[in-house]
């Protein structure tokens, strides 16, 4: 963070994205992150700490919450892997139901360490209220992923009618067209097309957090 605070001066912000916790046994856990987050902030270096859980690699639906889309992934795999992804792609991707603002839980336990780090909540949020309840939480910015991913103007419609709600499903199978562009497969103009194979691209790791 020095070394790129260095380069950048005070043009543009420093930002970490810090787990919370990986939701696995043997792995990072929230004790853990939040020693990292207070040596991150006693650095002085960042601008802000943006929280989030999970991996993308292991049980990535720790992360992402909601529906699990075992046949779109199955899809997309050589034929020879699509009846192992259908036999265990859920176990493997793990299921953990979507909640509004499933990482505030988590993330609120940050807010009184940081005395020179602004902090970013990510998760679950869909609507106006969310942003106030991160505002009263202590949170200085919320973070958005599928929500913008389905509507890129969702922000100003909030701003326009303060009732406005998301319209994503969080049925996540935005997740597979990592593969191809990045896209909501709810969109009726379906710009992008289907994704056909994931041949091109590597293994499914490090790549959906693009869209968390």
């Amino acid at each position: 963070a020095e070394r790129v605070r260095e380069v950048v001066g005070d043009q543009i912000a420093v930002i970490a994205k810090l787990d919370m916790d990986d939701g696995l046994p043997g792995s990072i856990w929230i004790d853990e992150a939040l020693r990292t987050a207070q040596l991150l902030d006693a650095d002085h270096t960042l601008d802000a700490i943006e929280l989030t859980q999970g991996s993308s690699v292991y049980k990535p639906m720790y992360l992402f919450r909601g529906d699990v889309p075992v046949r779109e992934f199955a899809r997309v795999m050589p034929p020879a892997l699509r009846p192992a992804v259908r036999l265990v792609g859920k176990q493997t991707m793990g299921v953990y139901p979507y909640e509004d603002l499933y990482m505030l839980p988590a993330a609120r336990q940050f807010v009184s360490l940081m005395r020179n780090t602004q902090l970013i909540l990510l998760g679950g949020i869909t609507n106006r209220d969310h942003l106030v309840t991160g505002r009263r939480e202590g949170f200085d910015f919320m973070a958005m992923g599928r929500a913008l991913l389905r509507e890129p103007d969702l922000v100003n419609k909030m701003i326009a009618e303060p009732t406005t709600r998301s319209r994503c499903t969080h049925n996540n199978k935005c997740m597979v067209t990592v593969f191809g562009r990045t896209h909501c497969v709810l969109d009726p103009e379906q710009r992008y097309g289907r994704v056909e194979s994931a041949d091109a691209v590597g293994a499914l790791g490090g790549t959906v957090t693009a869209i968390g």
